[in-house]
């Protein structure tokens, strides 16, 4: 059986998602340590970003699944 053709869109999204959770990781580490709060500050500034990106990157999913029919 011919596997299916990798989606570059959804690939990049499976990244951005890989990357939002090492980031919340971070951010839950620094956040718990006393003295560390800029660096939680600046995680949480990262994700902010991520989650941006990655809500324009799903709309060109949407976008491409219903040029494909879906």
């Amino acid at each position: 059986m011919p596997k299916p053709p990798v989606d570059p869109l959804r690939a990049r999204m499976l990244e951005y998602v890989q990357e939002l959770m090492e980031r919340s990781a971070q951010l839950r580490d620094y956040a718990a340590t006393p003295g560390n709060a800029w660096l939680a500050k600046s995680e949480l500034q990262t994700i902010s970003q991520l989650t941006s990106e990655l809500d324009s990157l799903l709309e060109d999913i949407k976008q491409a699944d219903t040029e494909n029919g879906y």
